[in-house]
């Protein structure tokens, strides 16, 4: 047992060091971070509003008595099959006033998950259109470097965290990576949805 215990904490200890020499350890902390800076702002944001302008307890409301949900989710699906530029809380807020609301938080979640795979076919499409190929790479370098980097963990970053997720699935079926091993990590997309829910239904 005592034997077994050192191995387990000298893997450790060795994944610890590659994971802050590599720089991913440094990059997990500073999404954190900006997750913690985003919470704080849209609370921030949240009081102006009550104080000042609108109560955002009406905002659900008021999206849902004015847009058609078929058509809101068919946009949200869209945006997270291409590019992924509008963070998926604003729809979470959206279903925050429905009745079964953990039932439309899974929805949405899946809904993103299938995005990713679309967002990956399309990478796949434009790997053979080398110069919207490379017009895509040269853009997105900072991520491809990353993906290349920590392959998986990245990807799982992207899709717990204030990262563009069809994005990266976008870039990963560029680089042909491996669409059984997507269709895993995407599990940890839909799980985002439950873990940021509470908050942003907290806030309305």
């Amino acid at each position: 047992m005592q034997k077994e215990n050192r191995n387990i904490w000298r893997t450790f200890n060795i994944y610890y060091r590659y994971t802050r020499k590599s720089g991913l350890l440094s990059f997990v902390i500073s999404n954190l971070v900006k997750v913690a800076a985003i919470i704080a702002v849209v609370i921030l944001a949240v009081w102006i509003l009550n104080s000042f302008i609108i109560q955002v307890s009406d905002i659900p409301r008021f999206l849902i008595e004015n847009f058609r949900t078929e058509v809101v989710l068919l946009f949200f699906l869209f945006t997270e099959s291409f590019l992924g530029l509008i963070p998926p809380d604003f729809f979470i807020l959206w279903v925050s006033e429905m009745s079964n609301f953990y039932l439309w938080v899974g929805l949405l979640g899946l809904l993103s998950y299938v995005g990713g795979f679309f967002a990956y076919y399309l990478g796949f499409a434009v790997s053979k259109l080398p110069k919207w190929k490379n017009r895509l790479l040269k853009f997105y370098a900072k991520h491809l470097d990353n993906i290349k980097k920590w392959g998986v963990v990245f990807i799982i970053i992207a899709a717990l965290f204030p990262l563009p997720y069809a994005t990266v699935c976008t870039l990963a079926g560029i680089l042909r990576f491996p669409l059984r091993r997507l269709g895993y990590i995407g599990l940890f997309r839909i799980a985002r949805f439950f873990i940021y829910a509470p908050i942003v239904a907290g806030l309305v």
